[in-house]
């Protein structure tokens, strides 16, 4: 697995290099990783990490009560922080509606996050709201979700001077959408439909500065949860990056935060990979995410009634802050300066329009 050594940050996108690392199946790699988990507490582990493993376990030894892996599954709500986005996310609020009876079918809990634009959708109606609260009651997880100032639809909100992502806005896309406030606005958009919200996906895989300070457990760290802590590896095109053998632990901001990692599931090829990626596994936890639309609800169904055939009573879902909270994977610390550091990116149209 190749590392990809940190860059430094500058308000402008970077042209990118992207690396995608190879599955760590090798004979080497896992005498690496026994080495690494040998033993109880905490041992460095070469430049930049720290073991942190609970007391008597083994990375081979997590897994549920029968054997096998347990799982995650993400859902994005996108903030279409656009003209026609309110209508965009009426109508996906429907089709979230079913993706989330379906998998209480299967007694599968979803971790549901909510970019700012939804929870002010839901906020604004009593029955909507009354109905995302009983989601939480039975067992699903309210999170976030946040698109930063290098996505392809910034969701408005930075803790950078406005008129300088503006004028970032502008160089990358020809366009900046509008400016709605720092994350601290944008957490009482979330608390609004719930103030206990900690987890997410907020878009930090580049640039851990899109945390709010609230977010302490994490799935967008851009660093892969399997083989040689540190490397980075991508959600889209890596089907290993579902595969957490341990999680990933940094300080930013002062205060120390926790990753889990997943893989899009967003299209019939790569669900038909995640199916393969997790069929391959005997322990640790598998991650998976999609986002709230008719077509990658498909998949989602498609996704359950696989895991039903390995999981038929649902023992081994589990929402984000549930696995990190349980303690069911050991823990792995990387420096302040490798979580810190800003890393390179894909921008559509940047070269050209740089």
């Amino acid at each position: 697995m190749e590392r990809v050594e940190p860059k430094s940050f500058e308000m402008s996108v970077m042209k990118t290099r992207r690396r995608y690392p190879v599955w760590a199946g090798s004979v080497v790699m896992l005498l690496v990783l026994a080495l690494l988990w040998t033993g109880c507490g905490s041992q460095e582990n070469g430049a930049g990490t720290r073991t942190t493993a609970h007391p008597g376990d083994r990375r081979a030894d997590v897994r549920g009560a029968e054997g096998g892996p347990y799982y995650f599954i993400a859902v994005h709500n996108e903030p279409c922080h656009r003209p026609n986005g309110r209508q965009q996310i009426a109508e996906s609020y429907a089709i979230l509606k079913e993706m989330v009876e379906r998998a209480d079918e299967y007694n599968v809990k979803l971790t549901l996050m909510f970019s700012a634009q939804w929870a002010g959708y839901i906020a604004e109606s009593p029955e909507r709201l009354a109905e995302v609260r009983s989601w939480k009651e039975r067992g699903h997880e309210i999170a976030a979700h946040h698109h930063d100032i290098y996505h392809g639809n910034w969701d408005g909100y930075t803790d950078y001077p406005r008129e300088e992502v503006e004028a970032m806005r502008v160089r990358m896309w020809g366009f900046s959408e509008e400016y709605l406030g720092t994350l601290d606005d944008y957490m009482r958009e979330l608390h609004r439909i719930d103030p206990d919200i900690k987890s997410g996906c907020l878009n930090d895989e580049f640039d851990k500065r899109a945390l709010p300070d609230e977010i302490i457990y994490d799935t967008g760290s851009g660093f892969a949860n399997h083989g040689e802590p540190g490397t980075r590896e991508d959600d889209r095109t890596s089907p290993s990056k579902g595969v957490n053998e341990f999680v990933t632990v940094g300080t930013v901001k002062g205060i120390e935060r926790k990753w889990l990692a997943h893989y899009q599931i967003t299209n019939p090829q790569r669900t038909k990979a995640a199916m393969e990626a997790f069929g391959k596994l005997d322990g640790g936890v598998y991650g998976v995410v999609l986002h709230s639309t008719t077509s990658e609800a498909q998949e989602l169904y498609e996704f359950l009634e696989f895991l039903h055939q390995y999981d038929p009573d649902g023992r081994y879902s589990k929402t984000v802050t549930e696995i990190i909270e349980e303690g069911l994977l050991p823990e792995v610390r990387l420096s302040d300066e490798v979580i810190n550091e800003t890393y390179e990116q894909e921008v559509p149209g940047w070269e050209k329009k740089g």
